[in-house]
């Protein structure tokens, strides 16, 4: 399924992560460093293959990989980063 980024956002980089503010919504979330890589090296649109594919090449440990992926999109689709089929 094909995810777009939300483009009313604002990002702001901390040593930890990444916060990101809603300008349409006023909400903020905080990504942690592994959300933080795969949101920064993700395209404006994407598709969870692409974001297994950017953990695969920078990262040890794939373990969990699945599950730790599908807990990022239902999140960042909780807070409105992202939409379903691709769509602004």
């Amino acid at each position: 399924m094909p995810y777009s980024k939300n483009p009313n956002l604002i990002e702001k980089d901390t040593d930890t992560g990444l916060l990101i503010f809603d300008t349409r919504s006023g909400r903020m979330m905080e990504l942690n460093a592994t959300a933080k890589l795969l949101w920064k090296k993700s395209n404006a649109k994407f598709e969870a293959e692409d974001l297994k594919k950017i953990i695969q090449d920078n990262c040890v440990s794939v373990k969990n990989l699945e599950a730790d992926l599908a807990d990022f999109i239902k999140n960042a689709l909780k807070h409105g980063l992202v939409s379903e089929n691709g769509e602004d």
